[in-house]
């Protein structure tokens, strides 16, 4: 991707579930065991925020039809030439929402005692989480397929086999399941790890690369809370394979995107 920390989502998520500052138990899931703190920075606190109409990009697919990765509209087609699976996107508007100093953020977060209250919970019961830094959301996104030639990138309408991941709304009381090409297609999940133990207890050289808050707890205890390094792409679409898996693949797709 061509900002730092940010990874392209493996399958879009809806925006108004994703927000800059949310606590998530799984990042490809929003709306299972989530928190978002009062402390967490509103859009006239974030450092880099705007919005680009008519936004282009190049994607590529992986063999299980998820997002593989983001070359950028303006991308060395060198470095393309031989991937499969390439699609190009045009979005009417591109939304980029992020930290400048996503440490800091997450210290004034940490701070807040129902944040801590959430972060306990899962520390009691070892469970790792995330934080997010970033969001990017795409609004009407539309797909070719798109084929790197000597005279430049070739688009063709995208092919009835060829699956498209879709932003999936579920509807709890009508019990409906809608797919949308609008959505968060990009963010910045930083990894999280709470542990609960004593003041005194050292750390491992595996928390060297962390960076912890440390908080009392009754009973001369300790909650300390680690921000890690953005989860990859890799990881992402590892989770996302052990989701459907686990769920019987309740991917949406979509093979009918066609351009204007």
């Amino acid at each position: 991707m061509s900002r730092s920390g940010l990874t392209l989502l493996p399958k879009p998520l809806p925006a108004d579930e994703i927000a800059v500052g949310q606590f998530l138990a799984n990042p490809l899931d929003p709306m299972h065991n989530t928190f978002f703190s009062t402390a967490s920075p509103s859009d006239e606190d974030l450092s880099d925020f705007h919005i680009q109409m008519r936004y282009r990009d190049l994607f590529s697919l992986d063999p299980s039809g998820h997002f593989a990765a983001s070359y950028g509209s303006k991308c060395d087609l060198g470095k393309v030439w031989r991937k499969q699976n390439l699609l190009s996107v045009q979005a009417d508007q591109m939304i980029y929402r992020s930290l400048k100093e996503p440490g800091l953020a997450f210290d004034a977060i940490c701070r807040d005692p129902e944040a801590r209250e959430w972060i306990t919970e899962l520390a009691a019961r070892k469970r790792p989480f995330y934080w997010v830094a970033g969001i990017k959301e795409l609004r009407n996104a539309k797909f070719k397929h798109a084929q790197p030639s000597e005279s430049g990138l070739v688009e063709m309408p995208i092919e009835p086999t060829t699956r498209v991941p879709m932003v999936v709304r579920r509807d709890s009381t009508m019990g409906e399941v809608e797919a949308q090409n609008s959505g968060v297609f990009g963010m910045d999940i930083r990894k999280v790890q709470a542990r609960i133990g004593s003041p005194e207890e050292p750390h491992s050289l595996e928390d060297l690369d962390w960076s912890w808050n440390y908080f009392d707890i009754p009973g001369d205890g300790q909650l300390m809370i680690g921000l890690g390094e953005p989860v990859s792409g890799d990881e992402l679409r590892q989770m996302a394979h052990w989701m459907e898996r686990d769920a019987g693949s309740e991917t949406s797709y979509d093979s009918a995107s066609e351009e204007e």
